[in-house]
């Protein structure tokens, strides 16, 4: 029986032998900043690191980590993660991982991913492999805009998989640190050079000294009376630090520099320079009444972006650019645009902006090359069918240069109604007054139209001819010197497929 009995104990230490677990306790420790922290916090607009310690604390590494990886999360709250994940990530410890953003949280949480062994302590307790353990550092950006005494947090969570699960101590699996902001608040923007009337935002580019002359932002208090005043930087830019919470102030911005402690100055700019607009704070829009002068409620957080637009209307038409007509018709339940210019010099391309009567803004919809240098007469066109049934539009050219200036086209407005037969010629503007543009559009290589003004009577009044070429084509009759009254334009082409006439008033 005794016998029997010293088998069974045999058998069973066998098999615990067989089945026992190899022990692995992976850890995480001694998290902070680098360097710490002043006791009011971190500063708004800086850049911190966070260090710790991650690693095994058991003598065997850790070698399965293509089925079963071991995995850490570090997640931030108040700080902002800018740049990819694995240039935010570093330290000798952080190779062992592979970093990316969490797809649910892609702008407060990282994940690494174990991608290859990872070394254990050794037999030796007292001497243990230098590699089994290492520092792990996030880059981190305290944003400009947070809030005072905003909390500042990293924590570090290990998930453990389950191989490693008998012999892993839970408690050293997470690691946190936090700290708060200190931001003295200030108000910032940038004064533009805003020639785009495009849309309605405030941009352009920045500029300090319109006419040589030199601007300034200045800062009223709640009592109307100036609290600070500072030039605009050569870069356009401007910058009042240390502004209180919860205060309404006023920013205006004059060629006249205020005096502290007095009343506001003359919100005034040299020349013939107007203001466009002023926006606060988030660079879409404006605040409807272009003067110079803007309100700026800070509360708990920095106000940036305080913008203002200014432009010099008799320099719009410096460009090396004539533009002699623009116009837009329906074609094909599209929008078909046309323009004409009579000269051209280091012109690059013309930029098409489109607005629908329930938005807005415009919006770039199409970009047309221009024809760099000409004398002569060019005429472009381009066909807009991203446009709906019985809608209304708005359509604006941008104009650009090689050297990137640009002027822009007054607004044209197209109602669609595509119940109607289109015909393959336009003509514009209807009623007209000194001359009438033919917008003529063709498939072929190219077709020689004929255009006849006849009066009420039958009478032939003006008669032209243009070879015109696959497109939107553009012929103009000077109808200044007939009398006012009535018309038939009658056309046809040479092959006879284009026939007909449209009546329009001379006025």
């Amino acid at each position: 029986m005794k016998k029997v009995q010293l088998i069974f104990l045999a058998l069973v230490l066998f098999a615990s032998h067989a089945f026992a677990q190899t022990a692995y306790n992976p850890f995480t420790q001694n998290i902070h900043f680098e360097p710490e922290p002043s006791p009011a916090g971190f500063e708004c607009g800086s850049t911190q690191t966070v260090a710790f310690t991650m690693g095994l604390t058991t003598a065997a590494n850790a070698t399965d980590f293509i089925n079963n990886p071991l995995t850490v999360t570090i997640s931030v709250t108040g700080f902002r993660l800018v740049g990819t994940a694995s240039a935010i990530v570093s330290g000798s410890y952080a190779s062992n991982f592979d970093w990316a953003f969490d797809s649910f949280d892609p702008n407060g949480t990282i994940v690494g991913t174990q991608k290859q062994t990872l070394i254990g302590t050794g037999s030796n307790p007292i001497f243990p492999d230098p590699l089994s353990s290492g520092e792990i550092l996030l880059s981190i950006y305290v944003p400009e805009t947070s809030p005072i005494s905003t909390v500042l947090a990293v924590n570090v969570n290990l998930q453990v998989p389950g191989y490693m699960q008998q012999f892993n101590s839970t408690p050293d699996d997470n690691e946190s640190t936090q700290t708060q902001t200190y931001c003295p608040l200030r108000i910032s923007g940038t004064l533009f050079n805003d020639r785009d009337s495009i849309n309605v935002s405030v941009n352009g580019t920045p500029i300090s000294d319109p006419d040589t002359t030199t601007m300034y932002a200045n800062l009223m208090g709640p009592n109307n009376t100036v609290v600070a005043v500072t030039p605009i930087t050569a870069n356009g830019t401007y910058e009042f630090l240390n502004v209180t919470g919860n205060t309404n102030y006023t920013v205006i911005l004059s060629m006249n520099p205020g005096t502290v402690g007095g009343l506001a100055p003359i919100n005034e700019l040299p020349g013939t320079w107007v203001n466009t607009g002023e926006d606060c704070c988030d660079k879409t829009g404006n605040d409807g009444n272009p003067d110079g002068v803007i309100s700026v409620s800070v509360t708990n957080f920095t106000k940036l972006n305080v913008d203002f637009g200014i432009k010099d209307p008799s320099a719009t038409g410096f460009l090396p650019v004539v533009l002699k007509n623009f116009f837009v018709s329906e074609y094909n339940c599209g929008g078909l645009l046309s323009w004409t210019t009579s000269q051209e010099a280091n012109t690059s391309h013309v930029e098409i902006y489109r607005k629908e009567s329930t938005q807005g803004m415009f919006r770039k919809i199409a970009s047309v090359k221009s024809a760099g240098a000409s004398s002569t007469e060019k005429v472009y066109s381009y066909l807009d069918a991203e446009v709906s049934q019985d809608a209304t539009y708005e359509y604006q050219l941008k104009f650009v240069d090689l050297d990137g200036q640009y002027t822009v086209s007054d607004i044209k407005t197209l109602k669609l109604d595509c119940t109607k037969e289109n015909t393959s010629i336009n003509i514009f503007p209807n009623p007209a007054t000194s001359q009438l543009n033919i917008l003529y559009v063709t498939e072929a290589d190219q077709a020689d139209l004929t255009v006849e003004v006849v009066d009420i009577t039958g009478r032939t009044i003006l008669s032209n001819s243009k070879l015109m070429k696959n497109g939107g084509n553009v012929l103009t009759l000077d109808i200044s010197s007939i009398a006012t009254g009535t018309y038939l334009l009658q056309y046809h082409d040479v092959e006879g497929l284009t026939v007909g006439a449209i009546k329009f008033v001379k006025q």
